[in-house]
């Protein structure tokens, strides 16, 4: 489906490029709003790496622009998955010349990683600050630790201060060395922002529960790069406003996702970016639509602006991947029931440990639960992972079951 509503990412990146503040490299759940509070621009790595599955020099979705940029820092740095993600990979060979649709990311003045997400975050702010130190730049980089949830629901209070002095720390530390200034005032103004920005992607996101589904959760893969590179910012919320108008206008109009919507599916895990097209369309010809993903409903945020450090801290302090098997299964199937799905397809990752780890403590309840489900391989960002004609057997053999279970029930 085409939308009217876009977000101009390469504007955005221009404009970032031009705005005059230390720029961050950050990794993706890295409170942006206290970086902005102190003066400090956030760009994603993570997003430049997905920009680099997804699209192709010679429009080949079999070649990436991510390919030779993963084989530039194999085969120059000795670097490799699992210790760096194919996401990493991609990234890190840009910045050793290979091309980028974008130019590349803005000039790296710090390296921000928050491990709540994983530990490759870290080690990929490693390899980003000894490049750059091999060419007499500077590159700091900070790491707001956290720790894990897996047999607990919720961190506990001192785990939230301790959380908290290491961001305060370090937001002191970046101001000293920058000389910009921390503001409170622009602490709730940014975190206000963000929240309004959020409340309208959670719409946007709910709309995929009617039936038929006026949009699809690829659709949303797309459209959900402001909520990851520009949250806090009003650019932000005013794509959202835009792209929830139009989905209601849709819905009045009785546009929906797919012609003939007879499944509904959640994906499981990071995209396929070199294949996410070819994906819905694949499932679309089956009359199937991905109507929500863990994935995308993980940059699922409520920020209290009156109380704004504290409610940053007890958001970025957890993600979806780091909480207890209890908790992400039960996530999970809350999905399944409340956007009306039938089956949930996994994609086991190459080079992604954590979301293969997260996936794989669910497979047993599915088995256990009668959960109808597949599980993909391949790889986020590197399509030579990806096999073309056993992916093809498996989605059209599993939606034909959903079909014909939905028939007999």
């Amino acid at each position: 489906m085409k939308f009217k509503t876009t977000f101009d990412i390469f504007g955005f990146y221009d404009w970032v490029r031009e705005c005059g503040m230390p720029i961050a490299h950050c990794s993706a759940f890295a409170p942006a709003e206290a970086l902005l509070a102190a003066g400090i621009m956030p760009v994603y790595p993570e997003n430049h790496a997905a920009i680099l599955g997804a699209l192709s020099p010679t429009r080949d979705i079999d070649n990436p622009y991510s390919h030779k940029a993963i084989d530039r820092s194999v085969n120059e740095r000795e670097l490799s998955s699992p210790k760096l993600c194919c996401y990493a990979l991609s990234d890190i060979g840009v910045l050793l010349g290979e091309d980028s649709p974008i130019g590349g990311l803005p000039a790296a003045d710090l390296f921000y990683a928050c491990n709540s997400q994983c530990t490759v975050v870290e080690r990929w702010g490693d390899q980003v600050q000894l490049i750059c130190g091999e060419r007499n730049l500077d590159v700091p980089h900070y790491v707001l630790r956290t720790p894990r949830l897996a047999k607990r629901e919720i961190h506990t209070e001192e785990e939230i201060a301790d959380f908290r002095s290491q961001l305060e720390g370090h937001i002191e530390e970046i101001c000293k060395r920058f000389g910009t200034t921390f503001s409170e005032e622009k602490l709730k103004e940014f975190t206000e922002e963000s929240d309004k920005a959020n409340s309208l992607w959670q719409e946007c996101l709910k709309m995929a529960k009617l039936s038929p589904a006026p949009w699809s959760d690829f659709d949303a893969f797309t459209a959900m790069a402001p909520i990851v590179i520009a949250r806090g910012l009003p650019i932000c919320t005013k794509y959202y406003e835009d792209l929830l108008a139009e989905i209601k206008q849709n819905v009045a109009d009785g546009v929906t996702a797919i012609p003939n919507e007879q499944v509904r599916l959640v994906w499981d895990a990071i995209p396929i970016w070199p294949r996410k097209n070819w994906l819905q369309n694949l499932a679309s010809e089956q009359n199937a639509v991905f109507v929500a993903s863990t994935y995308t409903h993980s940059w699922w945020f409520q920020f209290d602006a009156d109380n704004a450090m504290d409610s940053l801290c007890r958001r970025y302090a957890w993600n979806t991947m780091n909480r207890s098997l209890d908790w992400i299964y039960g996530w999970t199937m809350d999905m399944m029931r409340d956007w009306n799905a039938t089956g949930i397809v996994c994609h086991w990752n190459h080079s992604c440990g954590i979301w293969n780890s997260y996936v794989k403590r669910r497979l047993p309840l599915y088995e256990e639960n009668n959960i109808p489900h597949i599980v993909i391989e391949a790889d986020m960002v590197d399509a030579r992972y990806f096999n073309e004609e056993r992916v093809t057997e498996q989605m059209t053999e599993f939606i034909a079951q959903l079909k014909e279970s939905t028939c007999t029930a």
